[in-house]
Order: structure tokens, then C-alpha cells, then sequence
């Protein structure tokens, strides 16, 4: 039988020939290899006319002794590193003739012993002679190490040349496939774009540019950590991209041209304004979700998952974020101005830590609460029955949520109260990242949820009473 053995991640499988054998980080593959350097589809194995064969499919790359390959014919037992030459090893082993004789040291077979010969074995038992004595038999006998050669100042210079290369293997480092993982680059990144922004902008007397900078350094981690906490179901590629910078250049003009305009006009020390506010802010960030929406529908007759939407929906939050914190810092560098002139240590770490949470967390609050409106936009959306009033109660919510927020900040000066309506948010937001899947599953199974819309329904139905 032409069965194939694979050893990887300590566990062994066997494949028969007639098997197309799938290998990759994604659990759906025959043989899952779970480090993350390693291609959701890495590699397949297959059996043809000559024999067992291996292909790699994924970027990543496969490595024997240390050099790259995509194709293996296995004649023999082979270990193959993925990703990398020191990434995880995966050992094939074909069917073969049977195993040779034991080897010596030599990698010659030993002789069996015939019966008419006296080995040392038969002279132990006392079934033959004991080797004889003389020059030549000293040669079997254990030898004294011989003590290494001091070479000269040149040898010993290649010598420590060559440990260095292997200790501090650049060369290897260079040419390795790992590079090609984004998180390798981003800890790049991240470690060095403090350091570029204080080049940069040391001699720069616009007070926004902290605000900018850090906010935008601190942005893409928040969407990373979003992405992983819905999880939006594949497929997606570039449409998704497309509409994710389509909304972000939304929510910076309509900032700009419309929100900042209705902010000025309200008062968010009271109620009244705190609401006006949040809706306003709100509605900035849940109309480019809307109008994406209804065009990706009404052109394409396409329907994203309502977990795509909500993820979406935090990138117009992150975005109307960081344009708000450039402002709102500027503020906090004038606090901490104003304590230094007046040597009052309390200012200037109020400044300093409003400086922080505007960087940090100010586009995070956005996010969540504009996260929460797309997820009902999203629904409404895919199930038009009751389309409006999902969109209303999903904003709503949002701006709610917003304003008591804003009310808070204006009006006290415990920050408890503020953290524990932060809390709830969070439980609010965190839930619907949970249950999305779910939620929307029983409303495509509820009639509550199906159909036409509800309005226009009513408005068809209107007009053909005038026409009667």
C-alpha cells in the first residue's frame, strides 16, 4: 500500500493515495498546523504517477535545509520547515523498501558472526577463543582524546567569524519570509513613529499636531482590536476596503461642513443641548453607513453581514475620533501651559491626563457608540420590514448614550457617575459583538422582520385609494 505518513505539531496522521491531503493554519484543512507565520491554505499533498507529491501554495513559503522550495517529489523521508527555515517542521514519510541492516559508526553493515568464528561476544560466553594479542588488536581498544590543535591567528579569526554568524544569523534574518507578516512591521511601526513624530514636529507651533499625530498612531490599534472582537465572516476584500474609505472621507467632510456648525449652536451643559449633540454626532456617523448601504443593495443586490456593518461602523467612529481629539487637545496643551506658569503641580497633570484620554480613548468611545448604531442600520437594511424603525432605534440609542455622556462631563465633577454609564456602555457594546450572529439569525427566521417595508406598504397602498 502506498500509504503516506505526516508527523507535524506532535500529532501523526496517515493518508491513503487516493486522499488529496490539505495543509494550513485554517481549521477546515486535513493537516491544521496552528502557528500564525504559516498560510490558511500553506501546502497540499497528492499521489502521482511517480509517487507521493508535495506543492506549496501559500506566500509564505517552504523550506528544506534551509532553502526554499514549492515542489517535493518524496522518494525518502523528508522534513519540510513552514514559513520559515526555523518555522514549524512537518515530516513526510512515503512507503519504501524495507529498512537496511544496522550501520556502524562507519556506515557499514556489521557482519553477522558465522558459526565457525570466535567473536569478542563468543569469547564472553566461553564459546570461542579470546582475541588474540599483538599491535593490531590495540587499535579496537578505546582511545585517549587527542587534544585540539592550536591553529593559528587566522583560524581562530574564521572560527569566531563563524560563530558569530551563527549566534547573530543576519544574513538569515534578511532573507527570511516572516518580514512579510504585518505584525512584525507594525511592531516596527509602533516602536519608532514616537520618535519620528518628535523629528517632525518638535518646531511645530500648530497645537493641534499632537492631537493628530497620536490619535492616528492610536486609531489602527483600536480597529484591530474591534475587527477581532466582531469577527465579520468572510468573505471580504476590496469592496469592503472601498466602502470603509469611502465613509471615512464622509464623516471628515460632513465634520467640517455640517456637525461642527450645529455643535456651536447648542449648549451641552444642559439636557436639551447634550442631546442635540448626540444626535448630531451621531447622525454624522450612521449616514455614510446608511448610504453604503442602500447603494451596495440597490446597484449590486449585494447584502453584507450585519457584523461587517458594525465593524464599519467603527471605523466612521474612530475617524470622527481623531478629527475631534485634534481639537480638544489643543485645550489640554493650554491647561498644561497655563499650570507651568503658575507652578501648580494639580493643573498640569490634569491637562496631561486629559491630553491622554483624548489621544486614546476619545475616538474608542466614538467607535462603540457608532458601532451600536451601524449593527441596527445593518439589520435594517438586510430586513426592510421594519426598516425605519430599526435605523431610528439603533441612532437613538447611540445619541442617548452620547449625550448623557457630554451631560456628565459638563455637569459633574465626580467622575464616578461618568465611568459607571462608560461601563454600561461597554456591556452594551461588547454584547451585541457577542450575540450578532445570533440576533440576526432569529430576525431572518421572525415574520415580525420580513418583507417589504412597512411604509412603503402603506404608501403604495395610499396611493392606489387616490387613484380609485
Amino acid at each position: 500500500m502506498n500509504e503516506l505518513q505526516v508527523n507535524c505539531e506532535g500529532r501523526r496522521y496517515r493518508f491513503e493515495q487516493n486522499q488529496v491531503i490539505r495543509i494550513g493554519r485554517s481549521t477546515d484543512n486535513d493537516v491544521v498546523v496552528s502557528h500564525p507565520t504559516v498560510s490558511r491554505q500553506h501546502a497540499r499533498l497528492a499521489y502521482g504517477p511517480d509517487g507521493w507529491v508535495f506543492e506549496g501554495l501559500g506566500r509564505a513559503g517552504t523550506f528544506q535545509h534551509g532553502s526554499a522550495v514549492t515542489r517535493v517529489l518524496l522518494h525518502e523521508p523528508v522534513e519540510l520547515a513552514l514559513a520559515s527555515p526555523h518555522g514549524p517542521v512537518i515530516q513526510l514519510e512515503p512507503p519504501g523498501p524495507a529498512s537496511p541492516a544496522p550501520a556502524t559508526g562507519h556506515g557499514e553493515p556489521v557482519p553477522a558472526p558465522s558459526a565457525g568464528t570466535g567473536t569478542a561476544a563468543a569469547a564472553a560466553d566461553g564459546g570461542g577463543p579470546l582475541p588474540p594479542a599483538g599491535p593490531f588488536h590495540t587499535a579496537a581498544m578505546p582511545r585517549s582524546p587527542v587534544p585540539p590543535r592550536i591553529g593559528s591567528a587566522a583560524e581562530a579569526r574564521d572560527e569566531l567569524a563563524s560563530a558569530f554568524q551563527i549566534l547573530v544569523p543576519v544574513r538569515s534574518w534578511l532573507t527570511d519570509p516572516g518580514w512579510r507578516q504585518g505584525l512584525r512591521l507594525l511592531v516596527i511601526a509602533y516602536a519608532l513613529l514616537p520618535l519620528v513624530f518628535i523629528a517632525l514636529f518638535a518646531s511645530s507651533g500648530n497645537l493641534t499636531t499632537p492631537g493628530w499625530a497620536y490619535s492616528l498612531y492610536v486609531a489602527p490599534l483600536w480597529g484591530v482590536a474591534f475587527w477581532l472582537l466582531i469577527r465579520p465572516p468572510e468573505p471580504y476584500g476590496k469592496q469592503e476596503l472601498l466602502i470603509g474609505l469611502g465613509i471615512v472621507i464622509w464623516v471628515m467632510i460632513w465634520m467640517s461642513v455640517v456637525a461642527v456648525h450645529i455643535n456651536s449652536a447648542a449648549n451641552p451643559k444642559s439636557l436639551g443641548g447634550a442631546i442635540l449633540v448626540g444626535f448630531n454626532e451621531e447622525i454624522t456617523k450612521a449616514l455614510p453607513i446608511l448610504v453604503a448601504a442602500l447603494l451596495l443593495l440597490r446597484l449590486r443586490g449585494v447584502k453584507l453581514d450585519v457584523r461587517m456593518w458594525m465593524f464599519l461602523g467603527t471605523i466612521a467612529g474612530l475617524t470622527f475620533g481623531v478629527r475631534e481629539a485634534s481639537q480638544y487637545t489643543t485645550l489640554a496643551i493650554e491647561h498644561i501651559a497655563a499650570a507651568a506658569m503658575t507652578h501648580s503641580a494639580n493643573a498640569a497633570v490634569l491637562g496631561a491626563l486629559s491630553f491622554a484620554y483624548r489621544v486614546f480613548v476619545d475616538g474608542f468611545q466614538h467607535a462603540i457608540w457608532a458601532g451600536l448604531s451601524a449593527f441596527f442600520i445593518g439589520i435594517a437594511v438586510n430586513y426592510p420590514r421594519r426598516r425605519v424603525q430599526l435605523i431610528v432605534f439603533g441612532v437613538t440609542i447611540a445619541a442617548v448614550l452620547h449625550a448623557l455622556n457630554d451631560w456628565y462631563l459638563s455637569n459633574f465633577t465626580s467622575p464616578w457617575p461618568w465611568i459607571v454609564l462608560q461601563a454600561l456602555t461597554l456591556l452594551l457594546f461588547l454584547g451585541y459583538t457577542m450575540s450578532a450572529a445570533s440576533i440576526e439569525h432569529k430576525v431572518r427566521r421572525t415574520p415580525l422582520f420580513r418583507g417589504e417595508s412597512m411604509i412603503l406598504d402603506r404608501f403604495t397602498e395610499t396611493g392606489e385609494h387616490h387613484r380609485s
